[in-house]
């Protein structure tokens, strides 16, 4: 079946010496793996290697089978071009971290439109963007509503957030509850939109633990989610 459809380039590998295997979340099929032949030393043909750089936005057409294997994509496009996603240091750091991320979360994930959109719209947000910092706690505790497991926003005038349920309480017993400095900056991300995240003001040493205990509850309610081997990086770049 030919289809046509909007796609983000979750990661790559390199397969022999000029192929590459790639990973792509596509707003019509889900995600798909894609055998791309001779695109690491092709210079004219319709596939270029700088297409499939991570969290690049496509439009491709594929000779869809279904039947589990790899498939082709018969041609593909940039759509829309990024600014400078890739080749700011901060926002390529961000990307890598994603691309962990989404690689990850979308194993076998079935189409979605709003989350491919939801996708789509934040990555274009962060290439045009200034406000970089919390760009990563928000878009986690966002992802963790499309996945299900979201922080329960009735019970957010309680004082405690607990990680195991995803509910806010008046224990406060740790591991499995944030301290309610914690517990008040999630309930702040929760409470805003992504133009206005970097008005939620913290330092780098509490941006890297609400980082932490973000990933660690992706941890509990995703047993086979790994911390991202990227998180040190990000976790160096704000201050």
């Amino acid at each position: 079946m030919l289809t046509r459809t909007p796609a983000i380039v979750l990661s790559t590998i390199k397969y022999g010496e000029a192929d590459l295997i790639a990973r792509l979340y596509t707003r019509e099929l889900g995600t798909q793996s894609y055998m791309l032949k001779g695109v690491r030393k092709s210079r004219k043909g319709k596939l270029r290697i700088s297409y499939f750089q991570p969290l690049t936005q496509l439009e491709i057409e594929t000779q869809h089978k279904g039947k589990g294997a790899l498939e082709y994509i018969k041609e593909a496009r940039v759509t829309p071009a990024y600014d400078s996603i890739h080749t700011d240091i901060i926002k390529s750091s961000v990307v890598l971290f994603f691309s962990e991320v989404l690689t990850q979360l979308l194993t076998e994930q079935q189409p979605d439109g709003d989350l491919y959109d939801y996708l789509s719209s934040i990555f274009q947000f962060l290439d045009q963007t200034d406000a970089v910092a919390n760009f990563s706690i928000k878009t986690l505790l966002d992802l963790s509503v499309h996945m299900g497991f979201q922080p329960d926003r009735e019970s957010m005038d309680l004082p405690y957030f607990n990680l195991m349920d995803g509910t806010f309480d008046n224990n406060g017993m740790l591991p499995h509850h944030a301290t309610i400095e914690e517990s008040n900056l999630i309930k702040l991300f929760l409470g805003t939109n992504f133009v206005e995240i970097n008005e939620v003001k913290m330092n780098r040493e509490d941006r890297n633990s609400l980082l932490n205990l973000v990933i660690d509850y992706f941890q509990i309610h995703l047993h086979v989610f790994k911390k991202p081997t990227s998180l040190t990086i990000l976790k160096q770049l704000f201050d």
